[in-house]
């Protein structure tokens, strides 16, 4: 028991230093929005400068504090003013990026200072060691120090939040910038001071912290790991929380380090050679422990579909992903000129290059296509290699089978991490496969036990059909079997992004909420894509790795996931070609040795790919190939006629073939088609909405008003499924019951839905975004499209929708170019193209001119008509309601206190008092 107590006083001293990373991630994300992953480096920096820095300046220790903190508080005020501050409108994905290229760049700044060594070092704090619990383990008095500036510490930043008028200002500005700036209150002031409060806790941690570690630049620089796991269970918000999960974070490390050794209960499990299992090390488990916390938290907190009102990001733009033939032949011929011409050396580095650009890819594919932001490619590349080279080692395959299979397995890892993913999004994603990422590296490519150590797995002299390929003796011939298969998959690639795959992707990426309304099931989406940027991962992880006739995983490290972020939004994550221009600053590759020859180290090209990475953010997110595809489109538009978009009008097909690509079902026949009883819905202790009761027919157009916040959006939203009515709600669409089933699920059935917002697939055309529902939903097209992309053609709906709304002529815009009428007229086409048999129909004519809401209530009028569409609409405006419904419902905090024809439900005394008011009641009556 007092080994036990001691222990636990070691470990609360460890989770003491991770909040105070943690605490300042929350202040940091409090005053501007943004999750720092950067923070660690200032730990970094402000540990070198106490200890090594100062004393080579001949600094007292006193002297060394203002300097150790000081600096670090300037480097947070500057990222924020240069940096963050002009990214506050960009995506999430961007934001991350940008703080990603803060942290490579001031790690690599470190390394080129001090160098890769780790160093013991004195804590400043008394440390005289006491043995309190009467054990030969003492604790040094530096460990009480540190809970006790942990603790008081966040006793004052919750002092300052609650009670000064910095902390009110800083809520003020979180919750509304725009009103805090009205009322003279400067945002950037704020989040100025948050950032350098946040970066002096982060140094503080990391003079605190350097004598329990090491005086190590990656050692110290990648404890906001474990900050970050901290700061989420505090949900970058309460202090008090991040503070006990730090703690809590601490602790289990410690006692997993302790007790999981070959005696005592665990003996069982635990073999001679001290490993968990003979294959997991003490270490290896308890440094794993804080990320799986990361993926209970994030999956239990998490929700399958985004909220209302949840930020919509435009992300970097994309490819078209047309191939230019001629183009291709020229870049290969010319890469196969420079591996055969070029020295050894050189040829090797361009391998390395190419592998990496094949790593790249499959961010192309998780995050530029898709959107989901992942930083465990890296560590699925190095699971690739150590699966192929076990083979290779243990099994004795060769080299092709055993590339297969290590595709084949990380495929299914990559599902497996993709079962998390399928509940969270954003920067939560990106925590969650960063967490992964640690545990792979942990427990499998860090693992002497499973990597052999320093000597690395010997796969000996590789061969590929009987010819030698071996990256030692052979450079230039692994560097033309990578160069093949880079080429391959890069096709692959580019038809996917083409295809019937590539809509579904794009539509997830643009907008998730969106895409379920229509149908299409996000999980599967979602597997694929991960599965998919597995392979290519391990693709390019073992051709990376077996460069070498030993491998040694130390390269695919969770630092190296980052910079492959890096390195890929340098490149341009959205496009192809900007995979090939990531994989250039790989280490190792050409970017190296370009900087090599100029007699720089390799921590130059870390410091070169940070600061570019900052400059590309600022002037174009969307990365290089952005650049040079607006670039060979002008040089293309000035020497021949510009060649324009697609085609504008879609020929029609047979009725037979409409039919068999129609996405939905038949559609249940009956006099009444939607019918919903009992319905409820509870947002805490407010009932939004109170035994609502609805039915709309065949062909019938059921008006639902009401004052605002009666709750109709919320009746929507429970009908379709993106919000969770209580028990005892009945929706039945025919005979089919719907309140189990989800939102995708609903939509296919043929319960579709549009948006208030509209919420449009901003990166597809507006024939694309007529396409995301057309065609075959069958999985083989996902792997036939890798091979011989095809485009669904519309659907009878489809081509019904763009007559009925006169769409034809802007087929080929993107939506953000047309009007706002045209926008929302798309956006109710879409709905349409998906052929349903209930419409919902949210506020469409908000916006809307008046001649353009009477075209759109006789619009209405006739999808309901002409194609037997019941439509139950959202709508304010009493004479759209009177022109387009056959039925009015009406909604009163929650409550439906009519329901009848519309001249009848106007004239109600409780819906005048409830919703018209006076004034319509006398134009009522002059009428």
């Amino acid at each position: 028991m007092n080994d036990l107590l001691t222990f636990v006083i070691l470990g609360l001293s460890v989770g003491a230093v991770y909040a105070l990373t943690a605490q300042g991630l929350v202040l940091i994300y409090r005053g501007s929005g943004v999750v720092n992953f950067a923070q660690g480096a200032y730990s970094m920096i402000g540990a070198y400068l106490f200890y090594r820095v100062a004393p080579d300046l001949g600094l007292s220790q006193a002297a060394a504090w203002p300097l150790a903190l000081g600096v670090p508080a300037v480097l947070g005020g500057a990222t924020h003013l240069l940096l963050m501050k002009h990214l506050r409108r960009a995506s999430a994905l961007v934001r991350l990026v940008a703080t990603l290229g803060v942290f490579a760049l001031l790690v690599g700044i470190g390394y080129q200072l001090w160098g890769r060594g780790q160093d013991l070092v004195v804590s400043p704090l008394p440390h005289s060691v006491h043995h309190l619990f009467g054990t030969d383990a003492g604790i040094s008095e530096d460990r009480f120090w540190i809970i006790g500036i942990a603790g008081v510490l966040t006793l004052g930043l919750v002092a300052l939040f609650r009670w000064t008028s910095f902390g009110r200002t800083t809520e003020a500005v979180a919750e509304n910038p725009v009103a805090a700036a009205a009322l003279g209150k400067s945002p950037d002031l704020v989040a100025t001071v948050n950032w350098m409060i946040g970066a002096v806790l982060a140094a503080l941690a990391g003079v605190l912290v350097a004598p329990i570690l090491f005086l190590s630049v990656e050692a110290l620089a990648l404890i906001v790991l474990r900050s970050l796991a901290a700061a989420l269970v505090g949900r970058f918000y309460s202090f008090w929380r991040t503070l006990a999960a730090a703690l809590v974070i601490g602790l289990v490390e410690t006692l997993l380090g302790r007790y999981i050794v070959d005696e005592g209960p665990l003996a069982p499990l635990v073999s001679d050679n001290r490993l968990l299992f003979g294959t997991f090390t003490a270490q290896s488990v308890s440094h794993s422990a804080a990320f799986l916390m990361i993926v209970v938290v994030l999956f239990v907190a998490g929700r399958n579909l985004p909220v209302r009102g949840e930020l919509l990001d435009r992300l970097p733009v994309l490819g078209t992903g047309r191939i230019s033939v001629p183009g291709l032949i020229a870049a290969v011929a010319v890469t196969a000129v420079v591996i055969m011409t070029v020295p050894p050396a050189w040829a090797a580095s361009v391998q390395v290059s190419l592998a990496a650009a094949i790593i790249c890819l499959s961010l192309v594919v998780v995050t530029g296509l898709t959107g989901q932001i992942s930083l465990a490619q890296m560590g699925l590349a190095g699971t690739g290699a150590w699966i192929a080279g076990k083979l290779i080692q243990t099994q004795s395959w060769p080299f092709l089978p055993a590339l297969i299979a290590a595709v084949a397995i990380t495929m299914v890892v990559g599902v497996v991490i993709a079962v998390p993913a399928l509940r969270t999004r954003g920067v939560n994603l990106a925590l969650l496969t960063f967490g992964l990422s640690v545990v792979l590296s942990q427990l499998i490519l860090q693992n002497p036990a499973l990597t052999g150590g320093m000597a690395g797995i010997d796969i000996g002299t590789l061969n590929l059909f009987g010819w030698a390929i071996d990256g030692f003796d052979h450079p230039r011939r692994l560097a033309f079997v990578t160069l093949a298969l880079l080429v391959a998959v890069s096709v692959a690639v580019a038809n996917v992004r083409r295809g019937w795959t590539g809509l579904r992707l794009i539509a997830l990426r643009s907008n998730e909420r969106a895409a379920a309304a229509l149908g299409l099931d996000s999980a599967t989406i979602k597997v694929y894509a991960f599965a998919l940027g597995a392979a290519l991962a391990a693709l390019g992880g073992v051709l990376l790795a077996f460069r070498q006739r030993n491998l040694v995983l130390t390269e695919f490290s969770p630092f190296s996931s980052v910079q492959l972020v890096v390195y890929t939004v340098i490149g341009g994550i959205g496009f192809v070609i900007g995979a090939i221009g990531g994989g250039t600053f790989a280490p190792g590759g050409i970017g190296g040795q370009i900087i090599h020859s100029f007699g720089l180290g390799t921590n130059a090209l870390e410091i070169v790919s940070g600061a570019m990475l900052l400059i590309i953010i600022l002037a174009n997110p969307s990365g290089m190939a952005f650049e040079q595809v607006r670039f060979a489109a002008l040089v293309r538009d000035r020497f021949r006629p510009a060649e324009g978009r697609p085609a504008a009008a879609v020929p029609a097909r047979p009725a037979a073939e409409a039919k068999a690509d129609s996405p939905h079902r038949e559609r249940p026949a009956g006099e009444r088609v939607l019918d919903v009883s009992e319905l409820s819905v509870r947002f805490g202790r407010v009932k939004a909405v109170d035994d609502v009761r609805l039915h709309v027919g065949h062909g019938e157009v059921l008006a639902l008003i009401g004052p605002n916040g009666a709750g109709k959006t919320t009746v929507i939203d429970a009908l379709t499924g993106f919000v969770r009515p209580e028990r005892g709600a009945r929706i039945r669409l025919g005979d089919a019951a719907m309140e189990d089933w989800a939102a995708a699920r609903r939509a296919r059935a043929g319960l579709v839905r549009s948006f208030q917002t509209l919420e449009l697939f901003e990166d597809l055309t507006v024939l694309e975004n007529l396409l995301v529902t057309a065609g075959s939903p069958a999985p083989l097209r996902y792997v036939t499209d890798l091979v011989r992309p095809r485009m669904p053609r519309l659907t009878a709906a489809g081509e019904a929708a763009v007559q009925e709304f006169g769409l034809a002529d802007d087929l080929a815009r993107l939506p953000d170019e047309l009007p706002h009428g045209r926008r929302r007229l798309l956006a109710i086409a879409r709905a349409v193209a998906a052929d349903p048999a209930v419409l919902l129909l949210d506020e469409p004519a908000a916006g809307l001119s008046e001649e353009e809401t009477a075209e759109l209530a006789r619009l209405i009028r006739r999808l309901a008509g002409n194609l037997g569409i019941a439509v139950l609409v959202v709508e304010h405006d009493m004479s759209f309601v009177r022109t387009c419904a056959d039925r009015v419902a009406v909604l009163n905090f929650g409550r439906l206190i009519a329901d009848g024809e519309p001249e009848e439900i106007l004239r109600d005394p409780a819906v005048v008092a409830a919703y018209l008011g006076t004034d319509a009641q006398a134009e009522r009556e002059r009428a």
